[in-house]
């Protein structure tokens, strides 16, 4: 009787003892570390489940390199055109005051550059100008919109502006638009498969888990050698002094091969770029180590 007494009582202190913190608060309490900001979380989970924090519209910046990338791969096939099809980029599309590798290797006078050399430098080194110049293949910034929501089929993205037109002004950086549980879902639509041709779908991930931005953001929060596809974006800063966007979204392959989903988009940050930075790869890191506790 005793026995059975002592243990009741230890499953009863065991029940009134705290919780583990879901994986929810654990997020909000991260970002909670950059109070001023707006931080938008959103995980698609191995399971397909979908969490998300702060699931409002907020600014992209060259986060939309990555859904631009799908059009311009969808439109090359159906109109049958190989990425080695050259494409010109001229002296009107190397303004000096914007960020481009692909500028900085061709002559004042521009020259000819394939179409898989645009989307290299648009998405893996994430180039400004090369990201115009294939804007102005698929038809523009309505385009890649269009194409989100029609044959992606994803609600919750706004995209109207080019690259050139964001830095005309810092508030036309708030133009492109999406809910972080959005961009979550367009890139699991992507893991997927059937939105490109197999040879077009393994040509982007190559892309994304070749990126050279952003080492450290969601990179920073992963153990060496785990696979990461994922665009970041960042945007100048208000004459008050914020950071408009600090971005970084894409997907983690786990060590068993399960897969998830992340976006977090940091939004009016007033700290500086390396506590951004910081926040995302904290928040990186502990969804990781959620995913690896629990399989």
């Amino acid at each position: 009787m005793m026995r059975l007494l002592f243990c009741v009582g230890m499953l009863l202190l065991t029940a009134c003892g705290p919780r583990p913190r879901s994986l929810e608060q654990e997020l909000d309490s991260l970002a909670a570390t950059l109070p001023e900001a707006r931080i938008g979380i959103a995980v698609r989970t191995p399971d397909g489940e979908t969490i998300a924090r702060q699931d409002t519209l907020l600014p992209l910046l060259s986060v939309f390199k990555f859904p631009l990338a799908l059009a311009v791969l969808d439109k090359a096939a159906a109109e049958g055109t190989p990425l080695t099809t050259p494409v010109e980029v001229g002296p009107e599309w190397l303004d000096p005051d914007t960020y481009s590798p692909l500028r900085d290797s061709l002559p004042a006078t521009g020259g000819g550059v394939t179409l898989g050399e645009l989307l290299h430098y648009s998405t893996s080194l994430s180039d400004n100008i090369a990201c115009d110049r294939l804007l102005a293949y698929v038809g523009g910034p309505d385009a890649v919109d269009r194409y989100v929501r029609e044959r992606a089929g994803i609600e919750g993205f706004r995209i109207a502006a080019t690259e050139r037109t964001m830095h005309l002004d810092p508030a036309n950086q708030r133009i492109n638009v999406a809910r972080p549980s959005a961009v979550c879902a367009l890139f699991a639509r992507f893991l997927e498969g059937g939105l490109l041709i197999p040879e077009h779908e393994a040509l982007l991930r190559q892309l994304l888990e070749g990126a050279t931005t952003g080492a450290n953001k969601l990179r920073a929060g992963l153990p060496e050698g785990v696979v990461l596809g994922h665009k970041t974006g960042s945007s100048d800063r208000t004459p008050e002094g914020l950071r408009i966007a600090d971005n970084d979204a894409g997907y983690v392959v786990l060590p068993d091969g399960r897969r998830y989903c992340v976006t977090i988009l940091v939004t009016d940050s007033p700290a500086d770029d390396a506590a951004n930075a910081a926040v995302i790869a904290a928040i990186s890191k502990r969804i990781y180590e959620h995913f690896t506790e629990n399989q």
